[in-house]
C-alpha cells in the first residue's frame, strides 16, 4: 500500500482527505510574497488580524480549521471566533494561533509615525 494511500484509509471515516495529502508545495519565493501582501493588508488596517490569520491558514498550508487547530494547540472554535474577530482569546491563545502561520504577536503603539520609528530602528540594527 503506498503512502498515500495508507493516509486516505486512515482519514476515510471522516470523508476527507489527512491534511498532509491535500497540501501542495508552495515555492519560498510565492509564500514571502503572500506574507508580505497580508502583512501590509493587516498593518494598513486593510484586514483584521482574524481575516490576516484566515487567508494564510488556506493559502499557504490549505488546512481547514479542525485540522489547523488541531496542528497549533487550540480549540476549533477558538480559532473560528480570532478569524471572525469575535474573540476574546487571550494573548498565548492568540500567539499560538499566529505562530502557526508564521506570525508573532506584537505590540506598537497605535501612532503611525512611532510605528515607522521603531520598525526602522529594528532594521538598523
Amino acid at each position: 500500500m503506498t503512502e498515500k494511500a495508507k493516509m486516505l484509509a486512515q482519514d476515510n471515516r471522516h470523508g476527507r482527505l489527512p491534511l498532509a495529502a491535500k497540501r501542495q508545495k508552495l515555492p519560498s519565493s510565492v509564500k514571502d510574497e503572500l506574507m508580505k501582501s497580508i502583512c501590509i493588508e493587516l498593518m494598513t488596517s486593510q484586514i483584521t488580524t482574524g481575516k490576516a490569520l484566515q487567508r494564510l491558514r488556506t493559502e499557504m498550508l490549505f488546512a481547514n480549521q479542525e485540522q489547523y487547530a488541531k496542528m497549533v494547540g487550540i480549540t476549533r472554535k477558538a480559532l473560528s471566533e480570532i478569524e471572525g474577530d469575535k474573540s476574546k482569546a487571550s494573548a498565548l491563545v492568540l500567539g499560538k494561533a499566529l505562530r502557526g502561520v508564521g506570525l508573532e504577536l506584537l505590540v506598537l503603539p497605535r501612532d503611525k509615525f512611532l510605528q515607522g520609528e521603531i520598525i526602522g530602528y529594528k532594521k538598523r540594527n
